[in-house]
């Protein structure tokens, strides 16, 4: 008997990675608008951004994933903040649609190489598999161009569902989807405040994937490689 019937998966930076860096891109669509700027001066502008980004995904009233319009201003925002720190003058808002543009275009993501013998291997054995995701509405064609669509039996995206991680209404939701008891799902993915912490208190298991090791310890099964997953479930 399987122990864990149900496998769930958080999308980005779990199963998909970007095809170009971030780091890259920015450089790339700032040239494309004339600009120059400094490998140094994007990469400080990165970071302070991030550790604003980190602040406001991690405070308790937090909806940004919660619909595409959401979704949107969530981003506006995190380029006007990048782009102020590189030169206040530039036209963050023209700059910021040609990323979000980017990151909506399907052939912009790819798998992990782990990704698609895991869940052939979870096919194999009988496992349903679903998404629980923070994601636009655009995430379904990113995954059908990928050719993942057909592995899962059910998705929920934080956008179509109207709550986002880690809200117990999407994991409930996902639970109902499932149609099992939460103690037999496993969810994994690559935060531990929005996939693990979020999944455990519906009453699911929960794994981190970290394949740049840079969690040292936690109190929940750590994959290096998506498929150290088979030897749990």
């Amino acid at each position: 008997m399987l122990r864990f019937p149900v496998v769930c998966f958080d999308v980005g930076f779990t199963l998909l990675d970007e095809r170009v860096d971030a780091h890259d891109l920015i450089g790339e669509v700032l040239q494309e608008f004339g600009l120059q700027a400094e490998p140094s001066l994007i990469r400080d502008a990165r970071r302070a951004t991030n550790r604003w980004y980190h602040q406001r995904y991690h405070s308790l009233d937090n909806n940004d994933w919660s619909s595409d319009a959401t979704i949107r201003t969530l981003w506006l925002e995190f380029y006007q903040h990048l782009f102020d720190q590189i030169d206040p003058s530039l036209d963050h808002a023209a700059l910021g649609d040609r990323l979000i543009a980017h990151y909506e275009q399907p052939e912009n993501w790819v798998p992990f190489a782990d990704v698609r013998e895991t869940l052939d291997s979870l096919h194999a054995q009988g496992i349903r598999i679903g998404i629980v995701s923070d994601w636009a509405s655009s995430l379904r064609p990113i995954l059908a161009y990928n050719k993942l669509l057909p592995y899962f039996d059910f998705a929920v995206i934080s956008a179509d569902a109207g709550y986002a991680k880690p809200m117990t209404d999407l994991y409930q939701l996902a639970i109902k989807r499932a149609g099992v008891a939460a103690e037999q799902i496993i969810h994994i993915g690559d935060s531990y405040y929005a996939d693990v912490l979020g999944a455990r208190a519906v009453g699911m298991e929960a794994a981190l994937i970290d394949r740049h090791k840079r969690v040292a310890k936690a109190d929940c099964p750590i994959l290096h490689d998506l498929r150290d997953l088979l030897q749990l479930v």
